[in-house]
């Protein structure tokens, strides 16, 4: 899960837009916090077991002292007991387990769709680009056109008061 989150602070440096990083920042602090979670989740759930694991070998020293010989019975029903912990300690790592699992599934969907709208992104920012340089190149041959078209008008203009210069004068 680390290295996942290492390869999403990576793409959160790379991002040139806010967007973009703003989402992959929250991504990166959902799934921290979950981390976070479950490393807290198994501290306490090996804290516990391993209280109640000291807890029991306590009474049973002490309970040894006094007692000297156990039956059967009492052996079984501590067997029992280990047995029944050992399952629900099992059940708990398991859950824990699937639901890492469950985040590190979460993750690389998020890191897929993070490199899916990278990629989306870099083409935008070509075609962008491509886009801008035509219409600079329109807005010039516009500029040309209008430019030609007035000096055009200014000659048709010079040419018609030539015509009638020389039809009235002459």
């Amino acid at each position: 899960i680390r290295s996942k989150l290492n390869i999403l602070n990576v793409k959160i440096v790379e991002q040139q837009s806010e967007e973009a990083e703003d989402f992959l920042r929250q991504q990166h602090h959902l799934h921290s916090d979950e981390l976070g979670t479950l490393q807290k989740q198994i501290r306490a759930a090996l804290n516990v077991q391993t209280e109640k694991k000291a807890k029991a070998d306590r009474e049973e020293l002490l309970a040894s002292g006094t007692v000297k010989k156990r039956g059967k019975k009492d052996v079984t029903k501590v067997a029992e007991d280990i047995t029944n912990t050992l399952q629900r300690n099992t059940e708990l790592l398991a859950a824990m387990v699937r639901q890492q699992e469950e985040t590190v599934k979460n993750l690389a969907t998020s890191s897929a769709e993070v490199d899916e709208v990278d990629g989306e992104y870099r083409t935008l920012s070509s075609v962008l680009v491509s886009s801008h340089r035509l219409v600079t190149k329109i807005g010039q041959r516009a500029m040309t056109d209008t430019i030609l078209t007035y000096l055009c008008f200014f000659l048709f203009l010079c040419t018609v008061a030539y015509v009638i210069q020389k039809r009235i004068f002459y």
